[in-house]
């Protein structure tokens, strides 16, 4: 018996469980895995750090930044090092510095006259009020060029995604925003950039820093399952959630061969939705549907460490974006030696690809040695890399990031819908409101309040029984 049980302890769920419990409330985490964080996990490597997952967290983040607080790491955090100051784009073969003041964003030869031309014209688009793929939305509003060289690129290194399937609203929702209030993307996000009182906007793109912790961002999922001690229970697969009598849950979990019914006033779903989507078939078969409807295509990231005197390039930004005008075999490469202190020996630079997502998902498949191979051939060609890496691991997601399309919004309401008709039980994870670290446990602490004020009707309404 259990006041709520969490299934999933990936970042949702051990974010969800530890606001919970520190409320004062008896929770139980079940996971699968061995070891709780989901595809948080960092790993050092013969003096190397690799993030088999997220790396980053964006600030402002004010939910992360009370749980950071409250797990007192403040101490561990490390910020983007100013070395990683340009940003990098593959056009006609080779990787080149794309500027990123508007200014001189505008003026670069970079995009073509004809390109910067059509972007002059924005501001007189019509206004689409509907959601719309990314690809329609930057056709429309931006042009073509920017389509392929600044909206796709930015869907597969942020997503994994194909702009022709995700839905603008869904992934980019700030711009659609921006076009539904200030009739044009450009002018909004000038105007949004200051205040009424002249100054500059707190969420201003000058504001937004990037940051992680020193043994990488591993450390927030193993800190929270330090505080959740005695109530995680990995190597423990849920099967199945139904109702019991007085309208509590029943949860089966399983661990081998052995396997328990444990009961429950309510339920947090925190898995990716094609898990949560076996686990509640038996409790509501159309939200196992709605929730099966989310496209996750493998994703694949290799991790690579070299010898510094082995790469031509400077690697003197965050990594370089790939658009899929160019046919290149990776999504996008993170300088990570650059990106934060501490991800290679000295003398040494580390790099993360990713590999297939919508884009090329038979890719990510590939055999690890097959996959290394793939990505050393792309540093060689586009960052001049010599030598073999001294270091090579490769991380393969069956099941990557989720796809939501332009029917997201209508999937998401029959959800809400499902957890009004299920008094108790709650979903959360990745797949409601963005796939980011930040956007991660923003909705988690968003559904502890929720579990918190269920709760307390319960326990009201038990007293005026009583």
């Amino acid at each position: 018996m259990a006041e709520v049980i969490v299934i999933g302890a990936g970042i949702s769920g051990l974010t969800a469980a530890y606001l919970l419990r520190a409320s004062g409330h008896d929770v139980v985490v079940f996971d699968q895995g061995d070891v709780p964080g989901g595809r948080m996990r960092s790993e050092r490597i013969d003096g190397f750090l690799m993030e088999h997952g997220a790396n980053s967290v964006v600030g402002p983040a004010p939910a992360v930044e009370q749980l950071i607080a409250g797990l007192d790491l403040g101490s561990e955090r490390v910020l983007r090092s100013a070395d990683a100051r340009s940003r990098y784009l593959v056009r006609a073969g080779r990787a080149r510095a794309l500027p990123v003041t508007p200014c001189r964003f505008f003026m670069s030869g970079f995009f073509s006259l004809a390109g910067r031309l059509r972007l002059l014209l924005e501001p007189f688009v019509e206004v689409c009020h509907e959601d719309e793929t990314v690809a329609a939305f930057t056709r429309r509003r931006l042009g073509r060029e920017m389509l392929d060289y600044v909206m796709d690129p930015l869907a597969a290194g942020l997503h994994a995604g194909d702009p022709r399937q995700l839905s603008i609203s869904a992934v980019f929702p700030r711009l659609k925003r921006l076009e539904r209030s200030h009739g044009s993307i450009v002018l909004g996000a000038i105007g949004s950039r200051w205040r009424r009182d002249g100054r500059s906007a707190a969420y201003g793109p000058g504001k937004r820093i990037l940051f992680s912790f020193r043994q990488g961002l591993g450390m927030l999922p193993r800190s929270l399952a330090g505080h959740l001690a005695g109530c995680i229970f990995p190597g423990h697969r849920v099967e199945s959630v139904r109702r019991g009598a007085g309208g509590r849950f029943r949860v089966l979990a399983r661990r081998g061969a052995a396997a328990q019914w444990i009961m429950a006033d309510s339920v947090v779903v925190a898995l990716p939705a094609y898990a949560a989507a076996n686990v509640l078939d038996g409790l509501d078969r159309h939200v196992a549907e709605t929730l099966a409807e989310i496209s996750h295509p493998p994703l694949a990231v290799v991790f690579l460490g070299y010898r510094a005197s082995a790469i031509a390039h400077p690697l003197d930004g965050p990594g370089v974006l790939m658009p899929a005008i160019e046919k290149r075999d990776v999504l996008g490469m993170l300088f990570s030696s650059t990106l934060f202190p501490g991800r290679a020996p000295p003398e040494h630079v580390a790099i993360t690809a990713y590999v297939g997502g919508a884009r090329q998902p038979r890719l990510a498949t590939l055999e690890p040695d097959e996959l290394t191979a793939l990505v050393h051939r792309e540093v060689r060609q586009l960052l001049g890399g010599g030598e073999a890496p001294v270091v090579a691991r490769t991380r393969c997601w069956r099941h990557g990031l989720p796809q939501p399309g332009v029917d997201h919004a209508r999937r998401l309401g029959r959800l809400a819908a499902a957890e009004c008709e299920h008094a108790g039980l709650f979903l959360t994870g990745n797949y409601f409101s963005g796939v980011s670290t930040a956007a991660c446990i923003e909705q988690a602490v968003g559904t502890a309040r929720r579990v918190e004020h269920y709760l307390a009707g319960q326990s009201g309404g038990a007293r005026k029984a009583a």
